[in-house]
């Protein structure tokens, strides 16, 4: 019986889209359709996920995060006949992509779900990141008001970084349970859904971007594919306990 869920924070409880999309059009082009913009930035995102993943895992494999940018940028303007990237655009946009995501918000609806999951479940979070920086993050979104300082871990305070499945572990250490008690809501398969299904979690992923299942040994007890998705699957969760 699940007894905790516990959440990713970035591209699952906010939309990055609108950021990026306003970067990427006073960097490279203000004259992109919205159609392709927004397969510019899934397929950005889908290569960010798995270089992360990489870069986590392989101490050989060190990226800094405009290093990243740019191997993401490259994929989506060969994958799309683009042309005017450079390594000087691309550090401007990670510069201005970043600028803007200081102003995030939460999806419409997760209050709703947040008051109701509260009731029933003990809430968490695990995320990637400074420690300063994701709770700036979760205090800009007003998470606060569901998420005390006691359940949210950040890979810095971890030591350890998602996909390293010892990260979950230690929620279940706080959370005083067992793997089989506990749900995570991720938008990565590789940095979310693989290491907390290793650690017995179940898990629902917020596949936003068309991902694939890599491992078909690792399959997500759920999938959704947009917020007002996750946000009835989990209170139809609430609504059964």
């Amino acid at each position: 019986m699940i007894k905790a869920i516990v959440f990713d924070v970035d591209d699952t409880l906010y939309d990055q889209k609108p950021s990026f999309n306003e970067a990427f059009k006073q960097i490279f082009s203000n004259d992109v359709d919205s159609n392709l913009i927004n397969k510019i930035f899934s397929n950005y995102v889908q290569q960010e996920q798995l270089v992360v993943a990489k870069n986590n895992l392989d101490n050989q494999f060190q990226l800094s995060k405009t290093d990243i940018s740019f191997h993401c940028l490259h994929h989506s303007f060969k994958e799309f006949n683009l042309d005017g990237l450079t390594q000087k655009k691309a550090e401007d946009f990670w510069q201005l992509y970043n600028k803007f995501s200081q102003d995030i918000q939460l999806f419409d609806g997760l209050t709703h779900v947040f008051n109701k999951l509260i009731e029933k479940f003990k809430l968490g979070i695990i995320t990637n990141g400074s420690t300063e920086n994701q709770l700036s993050k979760i205090t800009r979104l007003n998470l606060q008001h569901w998420f005390d300082r006691e359940s949210i871990i950040t890979s810095e305070d971890a030591n350890a970084k998602k996909p390293d499945p010892m990260i979950f572990t230690l929620m279940n250490r706080k959370f005083e349970l067992r793997g089989n008690e506990m749900m995570y809501v991720g938008s990565s398969y590789l940095n979310d859904i693989v290491p907390a299904k290793r650690a017995g979690w179940q898990t629902v992923w917020y596949n936003n971007h068309d991902g694939s299942i890599i491992d078909p040994n690792i399959i997500p007890d759920q999938t959704v594919n947009n917020s007002e998705q996750l946000q009835e699957l989990l209170l139809e969760l609430a609504a059964e306990v």
